[in-house]
């Protein structure tokens, strides 16, 4: 009877246990938007003519989601055009950017950016991308934009008809 109690226990007090694969699937993302649908730059004073204008800087403007480096470029479809197809050149407009806000998710850990940017703010182009943003790490992040009709390009605004001159602009990122 001893040996039959004995094996009842044993019996009882066994472990049973399961396994499972957990495997996470990681791809590259690059992912870009930009955040402000239309920009203005506004050359409505005497001032502007002679000193240029700006749209102040953009707080995040551009918004980034990369794994990985990456670049960013931007281009302009047209040169800037009235709806009376008057042209003014698009390369009178430059583009800085700067850091802007992580944008994880809340409490997570913002390890910084190593982005970096053109030494001179970039005039806009219609035949080239123009870069803007270079990383050789993945990040989270807004980026501030400011466009800027600087003083040397101003007085090409002059003579020109008054209207709303306008062009596309389209963002671009790229793996690094």
């Amino acid at each position: 009877m001893a040996a039959s109690f004995a094996i009842i226990a044993l019996s009882t007090n066994s472990i049973f246990a399961q396994t499972t694969n957990l495997n996470v699937n990681l791809a590259n993302v690059y992912s870009i938007e930009v955040t402000n649908p239309t920009v203005t730059i506004a050359m409505n004073t005497a001032a502007n003519f002679t000193e240029g204008n700006t749209t102040g800087s953009l707080p995040n403007h551009v918004k980034v989601s990369a794994t990985n480096g990456y670049k960013v470029t931007i281009q302009a479809a047209t040169d800037l055009t009235s709806p009376g197809n008057d042209v003014i050149p698009v390369s009178t407009v430059v583009v800085k950017t700067t850091p802007g806000t992580f944008s994880g998710a809340p409490g997570s850990i913002d390890a910084g950016s190593n982005a970096a940017f053109p030494a001179n703010a970039p005039a806009l182009s219609v035949t080239t991308p123009v870069e803007l943003i270079s990383s050789t790490t993945g990040d989270i992040r807004g980026f501030n934009v400011q466009y800027t009709i600087p003083p040397v390009s101003a007085p090409v605004y002059l003579n020109k008809p008054e209207a709303v001159y306008s062009t596309l602009l389209t963002y671009t990122i790229v793996a690094n």
